[in-house]
């Protein structure tokens, strides 16, 4: 259980005020009105915590204007989805003094996950197979207001590497009003060693859930974002 304290009362209160408010804190995968849980196919594999119900879904999605390739290529890209609800992720670290913490959460072809939630801002680390984090400082290139991630990761797959990672970011830009909420797509790309945010999309972007399929789908050749100060 996460410790609580005077200066972290704000981020439990955004995160209710979020819940009571009906905001979608669910991952990019999700379009509203499509139906896509029942078209989803079934789980093939479950991650997070023991004796967790969480599923890993594999779907198959191709960049726009591509083909869909011939004999189940293994160059198409398909998504994997993997859970950062707390339920599914182990606490490593907590900070009393600001009611902060920062928790493991499962990936998916030996990556994983680190969600830190310090002074009301969350973020998320990829951490590589062999242990090296490498940080995507949300704060620093999305927003640097108080937010929360939602409650599922988005990998974007070529083969049985991870190619990108698209995470949804939640964030109240007015700190006058915390209903108010901006629901940002933060596109991560993730390369051998490396990984940087290279796209925010914004809520008005039309279709935004796809917008960001196709950013993650082309971050490789992507800069990464510079920090909101240089933007």
């Amino acid at each position: 259980m996460r410790t609580i304290t005077p200066r972290s009362l704000y981020a439990v209160g955004l995160l209710s005020v979020l819940s009571a408010c009906g905001v979608d804190r669910t991952p990019p995968d999700t379009d509203s009105g499509s139906g896509a849980e029942a078209s989803r196919p079934d789980p093939i594999t479950t991650v997070g915590s023991a004796g967790s119900s969480v599923p890993a879904f594999v779907t198959d999605s191709m960049p726009a204007g591509d083909s869909a390739p011939a004999g189940g290529d293994s160059s198409a890209i398909r998504s994997v989805y993997t859970s950062l609800a707390e339920k599914d992720c182990r606490v490593t670290e907590t900070d009393d003094e600001v009611g902060g913490s920062t928790s493991r959460c499962p990936g998916t072809a030996g990556y994983a996950l680190m969600v830190h939630d310090y002074d009301a801002r969350m973020s998320v680390d990829i951490v590589a197979p062999g242990g090296r984090v490498l940080p995507l400082r949300y704060s620093g290139v999305i927003t640097a207001n108080f937010s929360a991630v939602g409650e599922r990761a988005e990998w974007r797959m070529r083969g049985a590497n991870p190619i990108a990672l698209i995470v949804r970011l939640n964030a109240n830009e007015d700190p006058e009003d915390p209903a108010r909420t901006t629901s940002y797509l933060a596109v991560a790309k993730i390369t051998p060693g490396a990984a940087c945010v290279t796209d925010r999309i914004a809520p008005t972007t039309p279709n935004a859930n796809e917008a960001a399929r196709q950013a993650a789908d082309r971050s490789a050749t992507r800069p990464c974002m510079r920090d909101l100060g240089e933007q």
